[in-house]
């Protein structure tokens, strides 16, 4: 039985990089790479955000990615990028991706799209035709005796869009945003071996508002943090919707995450809910920025288009 579940783990991970090694080459190493090729060939950018835990990230690894086809679209059609939501913290915070799998188009002329949920290939390579469809034309080659001619044509505009039937969030025309100069996949970690919103029961903190100290028979683990919990119910409810009570970018000080690219965990004695989501923060001050101006680090915006309203929450 062992040697049998030893053998299919191989099978498995065998299966795995094969597939990976098809897409390498679809896919470029850094958002920062996927960047200058958008703005380099007038291409639009297509980041993809995939999870843990995800059954409807691997189908589409499985099913959509693998398919050559669709390789070869991405090649033609877009400057792309494969991230993790879990590993590419700063990322998915950037660009306020809170659920996976999750495509973020953004055309040459800086419009961005959001496309939350899964999408079988025939959906995929309609996406990816539209993206082709925003691309701005090649420029041509400097000719010597063309100066004249090539001086008095008029910037081509992109087509508009083919009206093709996705679910989607728009959001207003943006700058195409700029490479940076670390890799978006790097972060320095330095997040405590601690329990979780330091032992404190998060469903009790969301349900009740009430600092309640977990018990470590009550523990679950989410994203690679273990939480504990006040009672067997209580932990059940965290694991049946995990995203729903555990705090923001497992528990790390969203300030510091954005500005200093570093994953350091946040204290709970300062806290902000925003949406009904949690943030912690390392001090005072950092909580205070966020609170100033929360769209810079949380990705979000009320209805109304400025900042959504921030409660303070404190042990």
């Amino acid at each position: 039985m062992i040697r049998t579940n030893v053998l299919l783990l191989v099978l498995v991970f065998s299966v795995h990089c094969l597939a990976a090694q098809g897409q390498q080459t679809v896919w470029h190493r850094t958002l920062a790479d996927a960047q200058k090729q958008a703005a380099k060939d007038g291409r639009t950018l297509l980041i993809h955000f995939s999870g843990n835990s995800c059954s409807f990230c691997v189908k589409m690894d499985r099913e959509v990615f693998s398919s050559l086809q669709v390789q070869q679209q991405l090649r033609r059609s877009v400057a792309a990028v494969y991230l993790n939501r879990d590993v590419d913290i700063a990322a998915a915070m950037q660009f306020g991706v809170n659920r996976v799998p999750t495509d973020i188009i953004i055309y040459p002329d800086g419009t961005r799209r959001d496309l939350v949920g899964g999408k079988s290939q025939t959906q995929f390579l309609q996406l990816l035709e539209e993206a082709r469809f925003h691309n701005l034309p090649p420029r041509p080659s400097p000719r010597p005796n063309s100066a004249p001619l090539v001086a008095q044509r008029s910037a081509t505009r992109a087509p508009e869009s083919t009206g093709a039937d996705y679910r989607i969030t728009s959001k207003p025309a943006l700058p195409v945003p700029q490479p940076i100069s670390q890799p978006a996949n790097f972060v320095e970690v330095d997040i405590s071996d601690g329990p979780g919103l330091e032992g404190f029961c998060p469903v009790a903190l969301r349900e009740l508002r009430q600092w309640k100290r977990g018990e470590e028979r009550f523990a679950g683990e989410y994203q690679g943090v273990i939480y504990h919990f006040c009672s067997a119910p209580a932990r059940d409810a965290f694991l049946s919707n995990p995203g729903l009570y555990a705090p923001e970018a497992q528990g790390c000080d969203p300030v510091i995450l954005a500005q200093d690219r570093r994953a350091v965990t946040g204290s709970v004695r300062f806290g902000v809910w925003l949406d009904g989501r949690l943030f912690l923060f390392q001090d005072a001050v950092n909580r205070q920025a966020f609170k100033d101006a929360p769209q810079l680090y949380s990705g979000m915006r009320s209805a109304a288009g400025g900042s959504a309203a921030a409660e303070l929450v404190s042990r």
